[in-house]
């Protein structure tokens, strides 16, 4: 079976924050500024619980970010964190016990779904007045487009985190391998590094199966200019030329150089770890882990196919309150946390905000995450569907993994029954969920 893509894209570390009411009003208001604008009316003193999925270090990131904004805002707004595991069923159970936290991180593939539950509420007036109406041209445009669902404002977007590529500076050295630069490598600089690494005598290449390998076909099949589904998310569209090509390169590759690397838990990535493999695939969750290593550094995917893509999800900002002072207090924390969102990078996010993205200070806040910046403004993420991506990727990820170890040997046929099948579910999901 293909891990999950959200099993993989957070860690384990249990967090140390505790619940604490959802809000708590104070009565009246101040006229202190924060970020450049002044306190909202009735804001005063509120207190905000905001849950995530940042169950791991990414979460201690997140929490002292909360303690900063609790400790500096003029408004006297006090925000609490508390990661939780399964925080999809936890919102839901939350919901229909009525306890609602005051907002919530969210996986960007989950917005849909939680809006459709009416677990997420829509940005009221107050809340997108707080946060202003230039803020939506300081987004990539896909990006912006994923926290709306059936024309209301449900989300904003915090973070990219890509499929990126980590190498081996040693190797490539000794290769005679230029580094490469904040933009993707072309396909001719990335077979290019394949040929010097095989002629020095290394691994040029670490690919495994499971989330590994589907993460990297969604990101080829874009390449070679399909894609998962319609614009809409209505249709599934992978049975296409541009999948059977994205399919047949990877099992080329790994059958290659790494053919006895697969199952779940990313030994593609503890293989690259040994040292003596020039580049491996994955996702930015383990750019702490490998920066450790003084060898290792951090790149954009490279073009494999035609032109630059690349797999990612997003983490969003949601309200599940529709109190209009509590929306409006949460939105001054969802401000100054997009505003100073180059700190988040430490967490090995790529910002969304385009502003935070050319901070010059971020090359020093988070250096591996300078490197893959571009990612931002080429990965591709499933629209906001209700339960849109295990539709996809339950069905295709198990053809993928049955495709590279050679259990299914007719890649077109494979995607064919795995379309029709995504497609029977996501008709389903339409009933479902309207």
């Amino acid at each position: 079976t293909t891990e999950p893509p959200q099993a993989t894209q957070e860690a384990t570390q249990p967090s140390e924050a505790t619940e604490a009411p959802g809000s708590t009003e104070a009565p009246g208001a101040t006229e202190a500024p924060v970020g450049g604008s002044e306190c909202p009316a009735g804001v005063d003193g509120m207190a905000i619980e905001m849950w995530s999925p940042f169950t791991g270090p990414d979460g201690d990131e997140m929490t002292a970010l909360a303690d900063r904004f609790s400790s500096e805002n003029p408004c006297g707004i006090t925000v609490t964190h508390v990661a939780q595991p399964e925080y999809v069923q936890k919102l839901e159970a939350a919901a229909a016990a009525g306890q609602l936290p005051a907002m919530t991180a969210v996986r960007a593939i989950n917005v849909g779904q939680l809006a459709a539950r009416n677990v997420l509420k829509p940005f009221g007036t107050e809340a997108m007045a707080v946060l202003g109406e230039d803020l939506a041209g300081d987004f990539p445009e896909d990006l912006w487009r994923l926290g709306e669902y059936k024309g209301e404002r449900y989300s904003i977007p915090l973070d990219v985190n890509p499929l990126i590529m980590f190498y081996n500076k040693e190797l490539f050295a000794a290769a005679g391998i230029e580094e490469p630069s904040a933009e993707p490598w072309t396909r001719e600089e990335f077979e290019d590094a394949l040929a010097k690494l095989e002629g020095s005598g290394v691994t040029p290449l670490s690919l495994g199966t499971a989330f590994q390998a589907a993460a990297l076909w969604q990101a080829l099949i874009r390449q070679y200019g399909g894609s998962l589904t319609d614009e809409a998310g209505t249709t599934a569209t992978y049975n296409s030329e541009a999948g059977v090509q994205a399919l047949e390169r990877i099992k080329e590759l790994r059958d290659k150089y790494t053919p006895d690397v697969s199952g779940t838990g990313d030994p593609e990535v503890n293989v690259f770890k040994q040292g003596d493999v020039g580049m491996t695939f994955h996702g930015p969750w383990w750019i702490s882990d490998l920066a450790k290593l003084d060898f290792v550094g951090f790149a954009p995917l490279p073009t494999i196919g035609d032109q630059p893509a690349t797999w990612g999800g997003s983490h969003q900002l949601a309200l599940t309150t529709d109190d209009p002072a509590t929306q409006a207090a949460a939105a001054v924390w969802i401000k100054w946390l997009s505003d100073n969102s180059a700190e988040w990078a430490k967490a090995g996010q790529v910002p969304a905000r385009t502003s935070a993205r050319e901070n010059p200070e971020l090359s020093s806040i988070a250096p591996p995450v300078s490197n893959i910046l571009e990612s931002a403004n080429t990965v591709v993420i499933v629209p906001p569907v209700p339960a849109l991506e295990p539709a996809l990727w339950d069905q295709f990820g198990p053809v993928i993994d049955a495709y590279l170890a050679g259990d299914v040997t007719d890649a077109a046929a494979a995607l064919d029954e795995a379309n029709s099948k995504s497609q029977q579910v996501m008709d389903e999901n339409v009933a479902t969920f309207e």
